[in-house]
């Protein structure tokens, strides 16, 4: 396959993609490409109305060019394309939710776009595609659609799927491991045993980053009296959110928490006070917020524990990875690591995985795109993607023949 071959990483809040001839270094800024999960869809009366004065404004004044949408808008209506107009009326669609593709034609079209526009493919003249996902919460089907779709819509060369956790681990260099990964519809915890997803050990927690954002907006406004944009309460989340060292720490500092002021990137200034501390703590208590489920800690014992095997068992605990947005997150992996050493007996030795120096720093937030440009180079040499052949002989049900998800 050529080094336009793409690789995808499908996320609820984001789509990250790049060419598998990308430099990967410490340095690079990877992966190249993060494109939001949503399209744009137009009501098609309101552009044929906006079209026509449009039509009449320039046969009386002699020229008026229509303007049209950014190029990253995939504008859908009745699942075809329509140009946006700058007047258009429309509403956002996540054809993305907790890794299920819930809306078709606008996940399609956001392909589309990512393809053609962003990676500069040609028609007729079409790559390969590496697709990460997480297997856990996509179902047979999903996968049946995805491949129909590559090789019928896209003329795609070769498509080759593989589990986000697995490839997570596999830009650690690690082929076993816990992998916690913190994004923004939902928190996922999974093992992988020798290259090997152990599918009991998955489970999930109800909500993810967008929960933060969501808390700290409502909280921002209570506090300052006035309404801030989802975009300011995600600023304020990168800059400001913490996670205590522990549950007494919790108790403690938002106890004696003083207000401060922050400025946002648009200029406004809002006060902060506990709320930074709160949003995160979420994760480790979450009765106290409402949600009926395991902790984050509790979620990960119980995964580890269901892996029979006593020393792949201690080799989990030892190779415990935080990703996804949420592994920025100040205090959240040491948070992590203390509590699990107060889980497991004396004799376990929990350990949080660091991002090898020759690695970008980005690689924990987008581990599974990192370890999808790694094991793009071996797949597609070693022919182990499903091909036009294959798949003209199988159908779409030949992704659960080639991989083992």
């Amino acid at each position: 396959m050529g080094d336009r071959t793409a690789i995808l990483d499908h996320g609820s809040w984001s789509i990250k993609a790049g060419h598998a001839s990308s430099a990967l270094s410490a340095e690079a800024d990877l992966p190249p490409l993060v494109t939001p999960t949503t399209v744009r869809v137009y009501d098609v009366r309101t552009k044929l109305q906006f079209d026509q004065i449009m039509e009449d404004a320039e046969t009386v004044r002699g020229g008026v060019s229509k303007s049209s949408g950014g190029a990253g808008d995939a504008s859908l209506s009745g699942g075809d394309s329509v140009e946006a107009s700058a007047n258009g009326s429309y509403t956002e669609l996540g054809p993305v939710q907790d890794g299920v593709i819930c809306d078709w034609d606008a996940m399609e079209a956001l392909w589309h776009y990512i393809f053609y526009e962003q990676l500069g493919w040609e028609k007729g003249e079409e790559e390969a595609v590496l697709i990460a996902e997480r297997m856990l919460s996509s179902s047979k089907l999903q996968r049946e659609l995805t491949t129909q779709i590559m090789f019928e819509k896209f003329n795609t060369k070769g498509v080759y799927m593989a589990d986000q956790a697995r490839l997570s681990l596999g830009s650690y260099g690690k082929v076993s491991g816990c992998v916690v990964d913190i994004g923004h519809g939902k928190i996922g915890v999974s093992c992988v045993a020798d290259g090997q997803l152990h599918m009991p050990s998955g489970d999930s927690m109800p909500f993810g980053g967008e929960a933060f954002t969501h808390f700290l907006r409502e909280a921002i406004q209570a506090r300052n009296g006035r309404e801030y944009s989802v975009k300011s309460a995600e600023d304020l989340k990168h800059e400001c959110m913490e996670v205590c060292s522990s549950s007494k720490a919790y108790q403690s500092r938002t106890a004696s928490c003083e207000e401060r002021e922050h400025i946002l990137p648009d200029g406004l200034t809002v006060k902060i006070g506990k709320e930074a501390l709160q949003a995160g703590e979420v994760c480790f208590q979450p009765h106290l917020f409402g949600y009926k489920c395991m902790s984050l800690v509790d979620m990960v014992h119980t995964s580890i524990s269901s892996v029979a095997d006593q020393v792949m068992k201690r080799l989990l605990t030892e190779s415990i990875l935080v990703a996804g947005c949420g592994s920025a997150t100040r205090g959240m992996e040491q948070r992590v690591l203390n509590e699990l050493k107060l889980a497991f007996p004396p004799s376990y030795s929990p350990s949080i995985l660091r991002r090898p120096e020759y690695m970008p720093q980005t690689c924990p937030m987008h581990s599974a795109w990192v370890g999808g440009f790694i094991e793009a180079k071996l797949a597609f040499a070693q022919n182990q993607h499903i091909t036009k052949y294959d798949y003209d002989e199988y159908g779409p049900s030949v992704v659960h023949k080639k991989f083992l998800l």
